[in-house]
């Protein structure tokens, strides 16, 4: 393996990865095996060697702010018993998933779980997951025994505070709209508006005396992010980003054309002609 060819970036085509993920073979997987012990790689109560090495790597290094080029992310998920629900990976070199004993050899991470790095991890109630997901994660409300008039408008309402608090801890920096800094707290306040809010309001909408309400918690709870939300009219403004009440109006207004039968989806039609063709003769009159 350490002799195949070392790609290249295709510059031509622009921000194309220098690698792709890979599919580990028996050998570069013994590789990764022998790397973690190697480094002594394990979660808190469990050995090196009680992982199951995922056969599927994902390249890490088109993160170029973040990741060398030649990065690769190799998925471990724990077989130490009562950890068997523990998933976390570890990073290694292209070289080194080649089997150059030359190959460049990246920091050692700490060995963080899978799911402490996702979106969502900060509003589930346990380290590795939601304790109730699926249908059954609407059965009850959030104290576990009264059911909600709505199901999840108390995680609706979670979301919604908490991209309204990124907002503003992206304000406190004072970076503005710097990309790197910017775009998260951007792109979770634009889809919790999107989907989130559109819904709590439709359900508002309805009266308390409808089949699918809010009650009376669940609407003064969206009115205290409505009211938080107004006293951050400035920044939104500051950052670019959409406000609630503009937000609201539309979606209430497309509920509206749907149920009576006048909503109908644009559909976009894309000119078929390809753009490597030659520019037309103009010169022709």
């Amino acid at each position: 393996m350490a002799a195949r060819p070392r790609p290249v970036r295709n510059t031509f085509e622009g921000m194309y990865p220098l690698h792709e993920d890979l599919e580990l073979s028996d050998e570069q997987v013994q590789i990764v095996r022998d790397y973690l012990q190697e480094v002594n790689f394990h979660l808190p109560g469990a050995a090196p060697h009680e992982f199951l090495v995922v056969r599927w790597a994902r390249y890490s290094g088109f993160q170029f702010m973040h990741e060398p080029l030649e990065a690769y992310a190799v998925g471990l998920r724990c077989t130490h018993p009562g950890m068997e629900d523990q998933h976390t990976f570890i990073r290694m070199s292209w070289g080194q998933l080649m089997g150059d004993p030359e190959a460049v050899r990246l920091p050692v991470n700490e060995p963080v779980l899978a799911s402490d790095m996702m979106t969502l991890a900060r509003y589930r109630d346990t380290r590795t997951g939601p304790s109730r997901t699926g249908v059954d994660a609407y059965d009850a409300g959030s104290d576990g025994a009264v059911a909600e008039p709505v199901p999840g408008a108390d995680f609706d309402l979670k979301l919604l505070n908490g991209a309204l608090d990124d907002v503003l801890e992206q304000q406190r920096t004072g970076k503005g709209r710097e990309i790197n800094s910017w775009w998260n707290p951007a792109l979770y306040w634009g889809v919790a508006l999107a989907g989130r809010y559109p819904r709590l309001k439709y359900f508002e909408s309805k009266g308390l005396e409808s089949k699918g309400h809010l009650d009376e918690n669940t609407l003064a709870a969206l009115h205290a992010f409505e009211a938080r939300a107004a006293r951050a009219e400035a920044v939104l403004e500051e950052l670019g980003l959409a406000s609630p009440e503009s937000v609201a109006e539309s979606a209430l207004k497309q509920a509206e054309q749907a149920e009576s039968g006048r909503f109908s989806r644009r559909h976009r039609i894309r000119d078929p002609e390809s753009l490597t063709e030659s520019e037309p003769d103009t010169r022709r009159q």
